[in-house]
């Protein structure tokens, strides 16, 4: 009962000492001590990593960070601890963050995407007459329709052009409905799909219930799926595994409906930033014989995913924690070292100039030209060859 309470009660006092009356300080204590057994009985990888890395391991962690927060005087500086702390459990798919202060009303400017220009809406640019660039830097919720919009609207140059270069470079994930659109342009026509488990427990249920009202407010397509998370957990044993669908865990599915003339040749840029959607984006588009991966490997987030949020003792902050388990795991991991590249393409960190250049190199690859950098003349010979 303490678990569904905590989840969504935003104003509720959790001590004997309100929150007001509480320094920083012990307010962040308090949160860290509730993260271990929260994580344990309703994250799906905890018990992964408890068994990978030992006891003591996350002892050692946590008494760490009890040191740390007993001296933060503000909430940035527990964000900080507590997140430090969360990295000992696992790099991604696993934070702590401000709550909302408030929960955005259907119809409201913060709830309507149209309201104000998107932070990563998606772009299309034609490079040449064989040669177009689709950027891809998020698959937030909000950025589904402006896809549908913009393949819509470019529908004649699209399918015109046999190249295509993808960016989804920086792409931190967001959901997986928000690059269906563009799967069938690139999808063949079957292809393979692995599933994932639910965890059951109440606390996972009640964050399914109200994730999709609280933080993509009037989304079809997330209401949709939470639904059917719902149904499959709301009555299974607490702390079983629920299975996503009815497939047996692998899917042969035939894309549908399929665009009558698709691009012949598709690079899709790809670096350590693309994370968690962005990965699924990648294991579903390189199924297609005509795509090919290139930069440097991904983040690697994907294994314990669909993030819910559990409200902390504090009020202060969220914990967000995954409730999916895929059934990759263990054959075919992501989380280990990321997606690797098709083709690598080594890269400084921090280096702009190159990140730009690199559109033209593999425009000018996809064209019949070299991937090498520094080119010039109509040759595409490099200026310095060993």
């Amino acid at each position: 009962m303490k678990l569904l309470v905590s989840i969504f009660c935003w104003t509720a006092c959790y001590s004997a000492n309100c929150l007001g009356q509480q320094t920083a300080a012990e307010l962040c204590v308090n949160d860290l001590k509730a993260i271990p057994g929260f994580l344990l009985e309703n994250d799906t990888g905890a018990k992964d990593h408890l068994a990978q890395f030992g006891q003591k391991h996350f002892d050692d962690a946590l008494a760490e960070a009890k040191v740390a927060a007993l001296r933060v005087s503000d909430a940035d500086g527990c964000e900080e601890v507590l997140n430090q702390y969360l990295r000992a459990w696992r790099k991604g798919h696993l934070a702590a963050a401000p709550r909302p202060l408030t929960k955005p009303a259907a119809g409201s400017p913060s709830a309507q995407t149209a309201a104000a220009p998107l932070k990563h809406e998606p772009k299309f640019e034609i490079l040449s007459d064989k040669t177009v660039l689709l950027t891809l830097r998020s698959f937030g919720f909000e950025n589904r329709e402006p896809l549908i919009a913009l393949l819509k609207q470019n529908h004649a140059a699209l399918a015109n052009h046999p190249n295509w270069i993808i960016d989804v470079r920086g792409n931190g994930g967001g959901s997986d409905s928000a690059y269906e659109p563009v799967l069938a342009w690139l999808l063949p026509d079957e292809t393979v799909s692995v599933g994932q488990m639910w965890l059951a427990t109440p606390a996972n249920l009640e964050g399914h219930r109200h994730f999709c009202a609280i933080f993509a407010p009037g989304d079809t397509e997330c209401e949709k799926d939470l639904n059917d998370a719902i149904v499959r957990t709301r009555n299974a044993p607490t702390g079983s595994l629920v299975p996503q669908d009815d497939s047996g865990g692998i899917s042969f599915d035939r894309q549908k409906p399929l665009e009558p003339q698709r691009p012949s040749r598709v690079a899709i840029l790809i670096d350590g930033s693309c994370a968690s959607s962005c990965e699924e984006f990648l294991l579903a588009a390189r199924q297609s014989f005509n795509v090919k991966l290139i930069g440097r490997r991904t983040f690697g987030s994907l294994d314990f995913s669909n993030l819910r949020p559990y409200a902390l003792p504090s009020g202060q902050r969220l914990l967000w924690y995954a409730t999916s388990r895929s059934l990759r795991i263990p054959d075919q991991p992501v989380d280990l070292a990321g997606i690797p590249p098709d083709i690598y393409l080594p890269l400084a960190k921090g280096d702009h100039v190159a990140e730009e250049e690199e559109v033209g190199r593999v425009q000018r690859w996809l064209e019949g030209g070299s991937l090498a950098p520094h080119m010039t003349g109509a040759d595409s010979k490099p200026l310095v060859s060993n």
